[in-house]
C-alpha cells in the first residue's frame, strides 16, 4: 500500500490558526456556563485515578471505586489537577476544554490535509479544511466530551494519529510500524480502543505478496505490541506487584492473580 502520489508541503501557519480558532471556540462551550460537569464517574473515579496517576496509593485505600480503582489512570491526572484549582469553575473549565480540543484538532487537520486534494486556489483549499476539521468537532460525543472530564477524547489522539500517518503519500513500512504502535497505545489507555485492531489487518497490505505481505504483517504486530507494551507498563507493573495480574481485574483465569481461575 505505498503510493507515489505527491503533495505540496504542509501550510504549517494555517495548522497553527486552525488548531487555536478551534481551541478557543472550545473554551468557550464551557466558560459561557460558567463551570465543568463533574458527572457521577467524575466523582466516583475520574478525580480518584488522577490522584493515583499522580502518588499511588495501594497502602492507604481498597477499592475506594470499586473496580474502577484498577483502570489506567494516567489519562486521568489533568483532571485530578483541575479538581484542585483555586481559580474560578469557568476557568478551569475552559482550560480543559482547550487543552483536549487542542490535542485532536492537530491530527484532524492533519487528516484533512491528505483527504482534500490541492484543486483550488490556497483561500479555497484552507476553507474547505477548515469546515472539514469543524465538521469534526460538531458531533454531540465531542462536544460534550469536551466539557466533561471522561477520557474518550484524550483515547481518541493516538488513534487519529495513526489515522494521519495511514494517509502518508508514502505509506511505507515505516510509517506503518509507528501507525500501529499508535494503535497499540490507546488501546493501553482504553482496552475498548481494540475494536480499532483491523486496520492493522488493511496497513498489511503490499503489492509484493506474500513475501512482502507477512514481513510488512510482521512489522506491524510487532509495532503495536511494542506500543501497548510501552504504554502500559507502568501501570502493569503496579498490578501485577499487587494482585499478580497485569490486567486485573481482566484475563484472571488466563493471568491469575487474585481473582484467577481455579
Amino acid at each position: 500500500m505505498t503510493s507515489k502520489r505527491q503533495q505540496p508541503p504542509l501550510p504549517w501557519l494555517e495548522w497553527l490558526l486552525t488548531t487555536t480558532i478551534i481551541s478557543a471556540l472550545a473554551a468557550l462551550l464551557p466558560w459561557h456556563s460558567g463551570y465543568l460537569g463533574w458527572s457521577w464517574d467524575a466523582l466516583n473515579h475520574h478525580v480518584y485515578l488522577g490522584l493515583t496517576a499522580d502518588s499511588p496509593r495501594w497502602h492507604l485505600d481498597v477499592m475506594p471505586a470499586s473496580v474502577q480503582t484498577y483502570q489506567y489512570p494516567y489519562l486521568y491526572w489533568p483532571v485530578y489537577q483541575l479538581s484542585q484549582w483555586q481559580g474560578s469553575a469557568a476557568g478551569a473549565a475552559a482550560l480543559w476544554s482547550a487543552f483536549q480540543a487542542a490535542m485532536l484538532a492537530v491530527p484532524v487537520w492533519l487528516i484533512s490535509f491528505r483527504l482534500l486534494p490541492e484543486q483550488s486556489s490556497a483561500a479555497e483549499n484552507t476553507i474547505l479544511r477548515l469546515m472539514a476539521c469543524a465538521s469534526a468537532f460538531m458531533s454531540m460525543v465531542v462536544l460534550a466530551g469536551l466539557q466533561t472530564t471522561a477520557n474518550d477524547l484524550l483515547v481518541a489522539v493516538p488513534l487519529l494519529w495513526a489515522l494521519a500517518l495511514s494517509l502518508h503519500p508514502s505509506f511505507n513500512n515505516g510509517r506503518a510500524t509507528a501507525a500501529a504502535s499508535l494503535v497499540g497505545a490507546a488501546i493501553a489507555f482504553k482496552l475498548s480502543s481494540g475494536l480499532f485492531l483491523p486496520w492493522l489487518l488493511l496497513w498489511c497490505w503490499t503489492p509484493q505478496a506474500p513475501r512482502g505481505l507477512l514481513a510488512r504483517g510482521a512489522l506491524i504486530g510487532s509495532g503495536a505490541a511494542l506500543g501497548f507494551l510501552l504504554a502500559y507498563l507502568p501501570w502493569g507493573w503496579q498490578l501485577w506487584r499487587l494482585t499478580g495480574n497485569p490486567m486485573h481485574p481482566f484475563f484472571g483465569p488466563w493471568l491469575g492473580g487474585l481473582f484467577g481461575g481455579p
